[in-house]
């Protein structure tokens, strides 16, 4: 079977979608597929078009409803193949409701199936578009452990003393990662030992400048940029608590995901895509308000034996329901369901 991955990005190796693209990428090769990516960020749709009619895929495999999708739709009308759509965050949190609408309403109704990473997804989507209920479906994440090995940051340099936070992100206003410099402000203020550690690329540039900018007048605070995926795990095993502030997620974020699977206690907002893994209290705390952050989180750095509680509970929970090759045969039996066939071959 040969398979077209459309993608809005493939690069940076850290943002959400390149992780999940990359993942189901090797998964699907291991298999015994044939794939091919076609990320948005490097290509026209016009070159996507020529080099998917070269390549000449049976099946078609767009994420981000709007980005992948409008693309998807439009060159498997070309060549007359089909497609699914796996929606990310921002195609149903956003894009349904703003000036895209109209093209991510039609590439939804015209592909062959739409995959959601969790229930909550799923539901939100067909309150409002109920013609998608009978092809959409449910395909967890699979998670795939971070590389650690033979990697050290020498500018990483915690107190023994201090509780290491870790917030790995893409800066851009949706991860709401300003929220938190204030808050640990406050509580770096009153006498916590804290040591605040920020990752990720810089993916808007604007709203980068305004989080740097306050990051720079906390001392306790630190910004190590991109990290690689091959390097990312060494942060996990270093880090006492992991954050995540964002204002929505499509679905789990993946970088919660790996924060469970290191077996690290998690503080997250109370958002559908979170709490679609964490269960407040038993695989991760959950915030609601500055307030509810503030305390849990100090709750969190005085409590060792909660962080652990919480942290293997999270490990057992992701070892035991978002296996790597229960992602990747959903998808496979997927492409086939929709192609008619029997096997990958």
């Amino acid at each position: 079977m040969k398979i077209a991955l459309i993608t809005p990005c493939y690069y940076p190796f850290v943002r959400g979608n390149a992780v999940t693209v990359r993942r189901i990428e090797r998964n699907l090769v291991s298999r015994g597929c044939e794939v091919e990516v076609f990320s948005l960020d490097t290509v026209t749709a016009e070159d996507a078009l020529k080099k998917i009619r070269s390549f000449n895929p049976d099946i078609l495999h767009a994420f981000h409803a709007y980005f992948g999708g409008r693309t998807a739709r439009l060159i498997a009308e070309s060549l007359g193949k089909p497609y699914i759509i796996t929606l990310t965050g921002t195609d149903v949190y956003e894009a349904l409701q703003d000036a895209r609408s109209e093209e991510t309403i039609l590439s939804l109704k015209a592909a062959g199936s739409v995959v959601a990473f969790h229930a909550n997804i799923v539901s939100r989507l067909v309150e409002g578009l109920p013609e998608l209920a009978g092809k959409t479906c449910v395909i967890s994440q699979g998670v795939e452990i971070p590389g650690s090995c033979y990697f050290h940051h020498d500018e990483f340099r915690p107190e023994e003393a201090e509780k290491v936070i870790l917030l790995p992100a893409g800066i851009r206003p949706v991860k709401n990662v300003a929220f938190a410099l204030p808050l640990l402000a406050r509580l770096h203020d009153q006498g916590a030992r804290l040591y605040f550690v920020l990752i990720g690329p810089i993916l808007n540039r604007g709203y980068a400048s305004e989080v740097l900018a306050e990051l720079e007048k906390c001392a306790f605070a630190h910004y190590f940029g991109e990290v690689g995926h091959h390097a990312i795990g060494w942060f996990y095993e270093h880090a006492d608590i992991v954050l995540n502030t964002s204002s929505f997620e499509g679905g789990m974020a993946n970088s919660v995901l790996e924060a469970m699977a290191f077996g690290k206690a998690v503080l997250a907002s109370n958002i559908e895509g979170n709490r679609s893994v964490i269960m407040d209290g038993v695989t991760g705390l959950l915030y609601h308000g500055e307030a509810e952050f503030s305390d849990k989180l100090e709750k969190l750095m005085e409590d060792e034996a909660l962080r652990k509680k919480l942290g293997d509970n999270a490990r057992d929970l992701v070892v035991n329901n978002f296996p790597l090759e229960k992602e990747a045969a959903s998808y496979v039996n997927l492409y086939e369901k929709i192609l008619g066939r029997s096997a990958c071959s």
